[in-house]
């Protein structure tokens, strides 16, 4: 699940959550935003989610995909970008369909 907050007219707060049902030491958020880094931003464990959260500028189109523990890529089935009101999102978050993806996360929802 992705949402969106609007932090003023040139970036907004972009959170990532999946389940915390998900079984993993650890989740990494790639994408283009970080240059494909599959370390620069971890996804923290909460008591329901994993979750990350990037500032980014009004405006952009990224891709992105989730790493799990190093070795499995990962994206969200139904990615629907949440915000307030009925205004179009500030920036597109696209996921990358990687042929494991699909298999890996259908276990876990």
């Amino acid at each position: 699940m992705i949402f969106q907050l609007l932090s003023d007219h040139k970036q907004v707060v972009v959170l990532f959550r999946l389940s915390a049902r998900i079984w993993a030491d650890t989740i990494h958020l790639v994408g283009d935003f970080n240059g494909w880094s599959t370390t620069a931003t971890p996804m923290k464990l909460g008591e329901k989610y994993w979750e990350a959260r990037l500032v980014l500028p009004v405006g952009g189109r990224y891709f992105y995909a989730y790493l799990v523990d190093g070795n499995d890529w990962c994206t969200e089935p139904n990615v629907w970008a949440h915000m307030a009101g009925d205004d179009p999102p500030p920036v597109t978050m696209l996921p990358i369909e990687i042929p494991q993806a699909q298999r890996r996360i259908a276990v876990h929802v």
